[in-house]
């Protein structure tokens, strides 16, 4: 494993156990066995650092919206949902733990969102792909036009985070059968309403 790995992988380590408030550089380069200088090397920061350990978490749902685009007009919509609602669901209940440590800080928090406005990014953005992919989908006629897009990524991702959230704060394991039913309970209760058979 190449040095900055390790780094990243130490501080998902020391985040998960101390807390992203408590978290130190120097418990960090403890943890990866390499100096603390070494970490400034490779980060700006230990925010910097946080973000490539949250980026990680979330590296399958964003490998997801990356290909919806290319998904337009192929398999049915509702597969390609399921799909990234699947991945979604998992890479949530990955990230979780990371993600609540935010709050914890409120000036990291606000330096976080600065830093997230500066690079276009952002928690909404995943929402806003799917939004995008399923006006592609209405405008060649495999979506209705009476179904909001926002609406449904909204719907669809919303419940894959509380999910999330529930099975972290009660402690439980999350389960590839499990997922799969949380992900095809939404959908079902999405394409329920739709007029003509779009699945």
């Amino acid at each position: 494993m190449e040095l900055r790995e390790k780094m990243i992988q130490a501080a998902k380590e020391v985040i998960q156990t101390k807390g992203l408030s408590r978290t130190t550089t120097k418990e960090i380069a403890r943890v990866a066995n390499c100096s603390e200088g070494s970490i400034y090397n490779n980060f700006e920061n230990k925010e910097d650092l946080f973000l490539y350990v949250l980026r990680g978490e979330l590296r399958n749902l964003m490998s997801a919206l990356t290909v919806l685009p290319d998904r337009i007009g192929t398999r049915t919509v509702r597969k390609n949902l399921e799909e990234v609602a699947i991945i979604a669901l998992e890479d949530y209940y990955r990230s979780m733990p990371l993600m609540a440590s935010i709050f914890s800080d409120p000036s990291l928090l606000t330096r976080q969102r600065e830093g997230f406005k500066q690079r276009n990014e952002g928690p909404h953005r995943a929402n806003e792909s799917i939004e995008a992919y399923l006006h592609e989908e209405q405008l060649i006629g495999r979506f209705p036009l009476s179904i909001n897009p926002r609406a449904a990524a909204d719907m669809i991702l919303g419940s894959c985070f509380q999910y999330a959230f529930q099975m972290n704060f009660l402690g439980n394991e999350n389960s590839d059968s499990e997922a799969i039913k949380v992900v095809n309970r939404t959908l079902d209760t999405l394409f329920r309403q739709l007029d003509v058979d779009y699945d």
